[in-house]
């Protein structure tokens, strides 16, 4: 089972929140350098036009990721939910193994009309560090810009 389908008590790791329990910085996509490619495409911004061209950069892709989130949230609520229900029984009890059951079926369910899944998950965390990232650097030029007005 993939960790990042089943809560913890299944063997695998429990679930960790982050954007309501969906996406989180643990493996986004890196380039050869082993460096993420936004760090080296996004530097510190130092004219008010690069801070535009990163606005604009951070605005195409700000849809995309909110579509990924929720659909990769909406997955990861009803498994938390199953996990907890889980976590409630005792293992091995009837209604633990009929809940566990519901948990596998849920998982093969998400599996086939889902199949991308993980690439989305992937690319979901890979956008939401892009994105922060983007951010970050506007912040701090807005700051520095304000600091300097006299």
């Amino acid at each position: 089972m993939p960790p990042d389908l089943v809560p913890g008590s299944l063997g695998a790791p429990p679930v960790t929140p982050g954007l309501n329990g969906t996406c989180n910085s643990s493996s986004v996509p890196i380039s050869t350098s082993e460096t993420p490619d936004y760090l080296l495409r996004y530097a510190t911004i130092s004219s008010s036009e690069q801070r535009q061209s990163y606005k604009n950069d951070f605005n195409a892709e700000y849809s995309e990721y909110r579509d990924l989130h929720a659909r990769i949230e909406q997955i990861t609520r009803r498994f938390t939910q199953l996990d907890a229900q889980l976590r409630q029984l005792s293992q091995g009890s009837e209604e633990y193994e009929t809940t566990r059951g519901q948990i596998l079926q849920e998982y093969r369910k998400i599996k086939k009309t889902n199949t991308n899944y993980s690439q989305e998950k992937h690319r979901c965390e890979y956008l939401h560090s892009k994105l922060a990232h983007i951010k970050r650097l506007i912040a701090e030029y807005d700051q520095r810009q304000l600091q300097a007005w006299p």
